[in-house]
C-alpha cells in the first residue's frame, strides 16, 4: 500500500464509493455517527447522490488513494440568518488500514481551510472515547466547550460526545 493520497471535492459521480466508506463508517464506528447503518443502506445511489453538494459553501471532502476513496469529512454552512457566521464539520472518517498515515488531519485541514472562506467558526463533536481523533482535533487548534452526554445510543449503550469549536480568521467571503 502507497502512502500517498489527494484530498478533493467529491462530485456526484463518486456517490457508489461514498455511500460504500459512509456504510463501512457506520457499522465499523457506529458509536461515531448520528446516523445508523440500518438507516442509510436501503437509500438508493440518487438519494446518496442528491446529498453531494455541487455548489454553495456545503462539502463533502474525499481522501483518495489512486481512484479508492478511503477517507471523507463533511462541512456545512448553518443557513438560519443569526447562525450563518457558523458552520459545522461533520461524517470524518478513514479507512482503518489508512489512520496514522495522517489522512484524517489532511482531511480536518481540508475543512478548515474550506470552511474560512465561508465562516468564522467551525464546530465539530467526537466521541469522548475516542482519543485519537480528539488529539487530531485539539493539535489543529479545536477547543472543547461542552460534554454531550448521551449523544449517541447504541442499543442500551449511550455514548458521550465532547463538543469543540474552532475559530476562523475571517476573510472576504465569511
Amino acid at each position: 500500500m502507497s502512502d500517498t493520497f489527494s484530498i478533493r471535492p467529491l462530485r456526484p459521480s463518486d456517490a457508489r464509493a461514498y455511500r460504500d466508506l459512509r456504510l463501512e463508517a457506520l457499522q465499523s464506528s457506529p458509536e461515531a455517527f448520528g446516523s445508523s447503518y440500518e438507516e442509510e443502506a436501503p437509500l438508493p445511489l440518487e438519494t446518496i447522490e442528491a446529498r453531494i453538494p455541487t455548489s454553495g459553501p456545503n462539502a463533502i471532502f474525499g481522501a483518495f488513494a489512486g481512484k479508492a476513496l478511503v477517507g471523507m469529512a463533511g462541512f456545512a454552512a448553518y443557513e438560519r440568518v443569526k447562525a450563518r457566521h457558523k458552520g459545522v464539520m461533520w461524517g470524518v472518517f478513514v479507512k482503518p488500514e489508512w489512520r496514522k498515515q495522517r489522512v484524517g488531519q489532511a482531511l480536518v485541514r481540508q475543512v478548515i481551510d474550506h470552511a474560512s472562506r465561508h465562516v468564522i467558526m467551525l464546530e465539530a463533536a467526537v466521541g469522548l472515547a475516542n482519543e485519537s481523533a480528539r488529539r487530531t482535533y485539539h493539535g489543529l487548534g479545536f477547543r472543547p466547550y461542552g460534554i454531550e452526554r448521551k449523544a449517541i445510543r447504541i442499543g442500551d449503550v449511550f455514548h458521550d460526545e465532547e463538543l469543540l469549536y474552532l475559530d476562523l480568521p475571517r476573510t472576504e467571503e465569511a
